[in-house]
């Protein structure tokens, strides 16, 4: 199975590296938290780290993909982790819990605030899972070439607490992408599910490495990670004419 898409943006943030290149080299930096100038006044109230790096890098893509009734899929492995955390804990420790807090403990949390922020009654879609970056991907190029139009595409993930004793990375990690249909209009690129094996790359190396291959003039090859059993799914970015 092969999907034709198009590139027409990409941006990233990390909480410890300046960069996609950083990311790549382990060169790290002092934690650095996210602008996310999309929110503002009483909606950036009570947001987390992983919607605050969603708003972060969807604000990084061109101007358009903001200004425009745009569908969008967002994707997260381990979504509001760490507000569920803290509810967990505020119940155990009072008995109870904040409204306001329980209320951006959904995993969907970030799409409702994109929605917001950019005032588009446009679908969204929201997955979770160990396998998000691949399903992300894969629900917006099908999107792309269901509707023929451009798709925002934005993976984050914050910490996973020590409590949870879960995998995870150190912090927090995003990227986002503008993608649309083959029109000949951005960067070609193909997804591939084939049986490509071996162990499966830190959340930041992928998304480090997507954004890489669709801002160097090059062309890139990456797994995104597992569809099925065996089976996985391959970013090809053509190289830049």
């Amino acid at each position: 199975m092969t999907i034709a898409v198009e590139i027409l943006g990409a941006s990233f943030f990390a909480t410890h590296h300046a960069s996609p290149a950083d990311a790549l080299a382990g060169v790290g930096r002092a934690f650095t938290p996210p602008a996310f100038a999309l929110l503002v006044g009483r909606a950036r109230r009570f947001t987390s780290l992983v919607t605050q790096l969603h708003m972060e890098v969807c604000g990084g893509l061109p101007a358009h993909a903001s200004a425009g009734d745009l569908p969008a899929v967002f994707a997260t492995c381990h979504g509001e982790i760490q507000t569920a955390l803290r509810l967990i804990s505020d119940f155990r420790d009072i008995g109870e819990v904040s409204s306001a807090q329980f209320a951006h403990s959904v995993h969907n949390t970030p799409s409702g605030l994109w929605a917001i922020a950019t005032r588009t009654a446009a679908p969204t879609t929201t997955l979770t899972g160990e396998n998000a970056i691949a399903a992300g991907w894969l629900e917006a190029a099908l999107l792309a070439r269901e509707t023929g139009g451009l798709v925002v595409l934005s993976i984050a993930d914050e910490p996973v607490p020590p409590a949870f004793r879960g995998p995870g990375e150190a912090g927090g990690v995003a990227a986002a992408f503008l993608v649309g249909p083959a029109a000949h209009v951005g960067r070609p690129a193909v997804l591939l599910i084939d049986e490509s094996g071996g162990d499966a790359e830190r959340p930041s190396g992928i998304l480090a490495r997507a954004v890489h291959a669709c801002s160097r003039r090059d062309a890139g090859d990456l797994v995104l990670g597992a569809v099925a059993p065996g089976r996985s799914l391959r970013l090809l970015v053509s190289a830049a004419s």
